[in-house]
This record gives C-alpha cells, sequence and structure tokens, in this order.
C-alpha cells in the first residue's frame, strides 16, 4: 500500500512538472514574463523614434498618451508605430479582433495579419498583446 501512495504522488508531481515546462516552453521570450494581466488594457511601447508611448483601443482606434507630454500631445490614431522583438518597426492596424501589420509603415507592400502584436515595452522587454486585452 505505501508504494502504491508513493507512486502516485511520484505521478501526479510528475504530471505537474510536466505540465509547467510545456508551458513554459510555448510562452518563454528570453524577458519574461511576456503577459502581466494586471497590466492588460494598456500596452507602454516604444515607437520608431525611441519615444515612450501608451496606448489601449477605444472604438476601433489607438488612442495613444506619450510618457514625453512636454514634446508630443495625446490623440487618437487608425494606426500604432512600434518596435517588434526583434527591434524591427513595424505599424499596425486594427482589423476586426486581430491586427493588420506593415513592415515600417508600407502598406502598399506586404502586410500581415496578426492575433497579437509582439512588442518591446518601455524597459525593454518583450510584449505580448491582443485587441481582446486592449479594448476599453
Amino acid at each position: 500500500m505505501y508504494k502504491v501512495g508513493l507512486s502516485l504522488i511520484a505521478a501526479l508531481l510528475a504530471t505537474v512538472v510536466a505540465a509547467r515546462l510545456a508551458f513554459e516552453a510555448t510562452v518563454n521570450t528570453a524577458s519574461e514574463p511576456v503577459n502581466q494581466p494586471w497590466a492588460q488594457g494598456t500596452m507602454q511601447f516604444v515607437t520608431w523614434n525611441h519615444e515612450k508611448w501608451s496606448a489601449w483601443i477605444r472604438d476601433d482606434a489607438f488612442e495613444q498618451l506619450p510618457q514625453n507630454t512636454d514634446k508630443w500631445n495625446r490623440h487618437t490614431n487608425a494606426s500604432l508605430a512600434f518596435i517588434d522583438w526583434e527591434g524591427r518597426a513595424w505599424q499596425a492596424k486594427i482589423d476586426g479582433d486581430d491586427f493588420l501589420l506593415a513592415h515600417r509603415g508600407d502598406w502598399a507592400g506586404a502586410t500581415e495579419r496578426a492575433v497579437a502584436i509582439r512588442y518591446r515595452d518601455w524597459q525593454g522587454k518583450n510584449k505580448l498583446r491582443t485587441t481582446v486585452q486592449l479594448r476599453r
């Protein structure tokens, strides 16, 4: 009976550890954490010119608030310019529940459809947000 109990406990622990490892393997971006549930509803991102902004979605547009209010003003825009995880410049537009992305804002060129924006935050950490997380 003792061996059966130990076997069950070992199997349970192995299942929990395996599930945790599988989770970490699918979300690890080398700059933990990607998503912070308490910070959703907004995104703090870095633009192409390395300025720091916050944004969220209201009425299918990006409301954008600069960190540097002496130089920039709060505004609403159909698109958002950001730096991705690899340091590349992208522009995003809202397309239903997804994003439409154009590298360097070249809307005449190839575009990509994405469920989430993969961006760098003010500290340079990799973050991920969906339209559902950003809508207010």
